[in-house]
């Protein structure tokens, strides 16, 4: 006997004319069809609107969804995003399928607005050049001090930066 299972998951960033993102995630496979749509407030990236719809054999945990990921306005989109999300999203009534929905509509944002300078600095081939867009960034960004290994205070390209 053989089995097929086909599963297709999309997520999308587009910015909206008023300057905020609509953020759209959809999963389909062959027992769900599931969609969430958030839309994120610019500079803040606070989830102002999220939305979530449910077709083909929801799973009983997830009968609740409709209600339960409205909890999710008002969060930005920063630091203990996942703990304060899982909080509002899972638990006895919750569902983790709502919960990776929205983690992953928020990655895709964090993407949207990083991948600009990360090709920026990966066509940058001469290597004291690209030393020093690193160190510019740094400069520019002061949360990346000691964040990972390489901008430790002992790191190459953290010497001469004084910071």
């Amino acid at each position: 006997m053989t089995l097929r299972f086909l599963r297709n998951k999309v997520v999308e960033v587009e910015p909206r004319a008023d300057g905020n993102l609509m953020v759209s995630w959809r999963l389909t496979d062959d027992l769900l069809k599931a969609e969430v749509g958030l839309i994120i407030q610019i500079p803040e990236l606070e989830i102002i609107k999220a939305e979530a719809w449910l077709e083909r054999y929801p799973p009983y945990a997830c009968q609740e969804v409709l209600q339960r990921i409205k909890r999710a306005e008002g969060v930005c989109i920063g630091s203990g995003l996942r703990k304060i999300l899982a909080g509002l999203l899972t638990g006895p009534d919750g569902s983790s399928l709502l919960l990776d929905a929205v983690l992953e509509c928020c990655n895709a944002v964090i993407l949207h607005f990083t991948r600009p300078g990360i090709e920026t600095g990966e066509a940058i081939s001469d290597p004291e050049q690209k030393l020093a867009a690193t160190r510019e960034n740094i400069r520019n960004n002061p949360r990346l001090i000691r964040s990972c290994i390489a901008f430790q205070d002992d790191s190459p390209i953290m010497q001469g930066l004084n910071l």
